[in-house]
């Protein structure tokens, strides 16, 4: 049977290549920002509808996420995750037009497959900045699911990789203006206390694990040169594998800036981001399922290296609820980096579109799979509970 039963979704998302390959592609040339992404939501919630899912948008609070279901028993819940947003410059340079794609035809075939329980669609917004599924998850939109997946287009196939746990931190400093060559005595230099802060924490560094990432930008660094600073601002992220030494080095952070502005003289304020990303939490009999599903389909799957070129998404505070994949799937063949120019040429070009459809079928099998065997399931479950 579950030959049939994936020989069937193979076929399906085949019929579906016409529309998905036309969503992809339309919301490539529509790039959205985070939260603003309407036109890429509406295109995927109207071909959900179409399919016979049941559409409810606005989930959470966020005007552009959206929850679709399809109901044909209560269990198992499979949960698909879509991403639609673009980069500031460089459009779909993280290929996120082809993530909601993938993932609405993953879950449509898994739908008319027949097997028995719930397919849901959760479209998230926000993950390049702004955080939606933090925002998602505080609101319990991914409670109810037994499983999350997702595929992300990349320049190498790797099935588990790690995300690192990051924390926003911004923090200002309030001086008093003075002119820089007649009376700057009479000044208290902002710019000399965010210079000591990052000098603090340049220092801080060789006493910190190797997972550990602090890296900041300044925002404003004063107005004139013959003035002496009275405001500047930065912000930080600190990242760390788990939350709780990301939170430990956090304490660190906030010592260096106090010493900076105790040493120049000035008032800080510090304020930590409400929306931290999670550190992703593998799951290893899923991811499994996932990988076998996918070298049924011909992808050649080097071995894993988990800890490899570790960046953070909001995926981990996902997978920190329910069981959760987000495997890379290269649809470039040779080494082109996210967040470019020409990795969005890519995501808008038939490689891509081939790297799609096969990350829905893989997707939409290895949810079958958990359909069809309540062992694995179990299995997943056991993982997720040991952490």
């Amino acid at each position: 049977m579950s030959d049939k039963v994936k020989e069937g979704i193979i076929k399906k998302i085949n019929e579906l290549s016409p529309l998905l390959i036309s969503i992809a592609k339309e919301i490539h040339k529509k790039p959205e920002l985070a939260f603003e992404e309407d036109f890429a939501s509406g295109l995927l919630t109207s071909a959900l509808k179409r399919h016979g899912f049941k559409i409810e948008k606005g989930v959470g609070g966020l005007k552009t996420a959206f929850r679709a279901a399809y109901t044909k028993g209560s269990s198992p819940v499979i949960g698909f995750i879509a991403e639609y947003d673009a980069l500031p410059e460089v459009g779909h340079g993280c290929g996120h037009n082809l993530i909601g794609p993938a993932s609405i035809g993953a879950a449509i075939a898994l739908a008319k497959s027949g097997l028995k329980g719930r397919i849901v669609v959760i479209g998230t917004p926000a993950e390049e900045n702004g955080g939606g599924k933090v925002i998602l998850s505080k609101k319990g939109v991914f409670k109810s699911l037994d499983v999350a997946m997702m595929v992300h287009p990349s320049n190498d196939t790797e099935i588990v990789k790690r995300a690192l746990a990051a924390i926003d931190v911004t923090v200002e400093y309030f001086g008093k203006p003075s002119h820089a060559a007649a009376t700057p005595w009479d000044g208290a230099n902002a710019l000399d206390a965010m210079i000591l802060a990052f000098n603090n924490i340049n220092a801080l560094r060789q006493q910190l694990k190797p997972d550990v990432r602090i890296h900041g930008i300044i925002t404003n660094g004063g107005a004139a040169p013959n003035i002496i600073p009275a405001y500047t601002s930065a912000r930080f992220l600190v990242r760390a594998l788990e939350m709780k030494d990301a939170q430990e080095v956090l304490k660190k952070v906030k010592t260096c800036f106090n010493a900076a502005a105790h040493a120049a003289g000035v008032k800080i304020k510090i304020k930590v981001g409400e929306n931290a990303y999670e550190a992703f939490r593998p799951n290893y009999p899923l991811a499994e399922a996932f990988e076998r599903n996918l070298k049924l389909l011909g992808v050649k799957i080097r071995k894993w290296d988990e800890y490899k070129e570790l960046g953070s998404s909001d995926i981990g505070n996902v997978s920190q609820i329910a069981p959760t994949i987000h495997p890379n799937l290269d649809i470039c063949h040779k080494q082109i980096p996210h967040h470019t120019k020409e990795f969005n040429a890519i995501a808008g070009s038939e490689s891509g579109m081939r790297g799609m459809l096969i990350a829905a079928k893989a997707m939409a099998m290895t949810g079958a799979d958990i359909m069809m065997d309540a062992g694995l399931l179990k299995r997943i479950r056991e993982a997720h509970k040991r952490g």
